[in-house]
């Protein structure tokens, strides 16, 4: 029985990912702050396992009580597949701006450190495991900086260059990828159009991004980058654009 995991399950992305997933049987871990009726709804009428860790990713005791139970839940199964989607964009500032230590922490601990330990635990407990793959949600400002958003563009290329690393480490044990989703609409998306100009100044590319319909919907983002998921292609690119693969 497959066993995936996904992190970030209640909105947006995540939450068009856990409803293709619910479809999918075996065991699905959602892992979120809140649950879902519906979600849990859906796996019982595919006769999908499904297991809700309610979980806030700031929080470093709780992150690591977590840590613990999905190692023990990957053991025994022979394939295993962990999906790191939850991330925040907070805060948005100018470098001069950015005087908050508490802001800028948690926004590392819940898009870097936590999916590093989390990982860590998965990696740990699925080890007699023959099919083992990760996706890291990943964005294209990990690749392209843009004004006002240094911490979040910094958390996400920290985990493009994590993802090197494990791959480096695992070689043929684990398939890996940090995978960019492209443009989607998102409550993230509105989020930075209604950010300060005077702390985004690129605030206007995001408005316009909007207004010219160029967001794709979470479905339809959720079932390309399944697809390549369930494939052989991946993990063949660690940086990767979901963009790059066929609608």
């Amino acid at each position: 029985m497959a066993l995936t995991i996904l992190t970030g399950s209640s909105r947006g992305l995540g939450a068009a990912l856990a409803r293709l997933l619910a479809g999918r049987g075996g065991h699905l871990v959602t892992v979120s702050r809140g649950g879902s009726v519906e979600l849990a709804a859906a796996c019982a009428t595919a006769g999908t396992h499904h297991t809700h860790l309610t979980l806030d990713l700031a929080d470093a005791d709780a992150v690591s009580d977590a840590g613990l139970m999905l190692a023990d839940v990957c053991t025994g199964h022979p394939s295993v597949r962990l999906i790191h989607n939850a991330g925040v964009v907070a805060p948005i500032a100018l470098a001069h701006q950015l005087d908050d230590l508490g802001a800028i922490n948690q926004t590392y601990q819940i898009n870097t450190t936590a999916p590093i330990f989390l990982t860590s635990r998965v990696l740990a407990g699925s080890e007699s495991a023959t099919d083992r793959r990760v996706m890291l949600i990943s964005s294209n400002a990990a690749r392209s900086p843009t004004a006002g958003w240094g911490v979040y563009c910094s958390t996400k290329a920290a985990l493009d260059q994590y993802a090197e690393v494990v791959a480096l480490e695992q070689g043929a044990r684990l398939r890996i990828s940090s995978i960019a989703p492209g443009k989607v609409d998102t409550d993230m998306q509105a989020e930075l159009r209604a950010a300060d100009p005077e702390r985004f100044p690129a605030i206007q590319r995001f408005i316009d991004f909007h207004a010219g319909q160029q967001l794709a919907s979470p479905d339809a983002v959720a079932e390309r980058l399944l697809r390549l998921f369930d494939s052989d292609q991946f993990g063949q690119k660690i940086i990767d654009d979901i963009r790059h693969y066929p609608s």
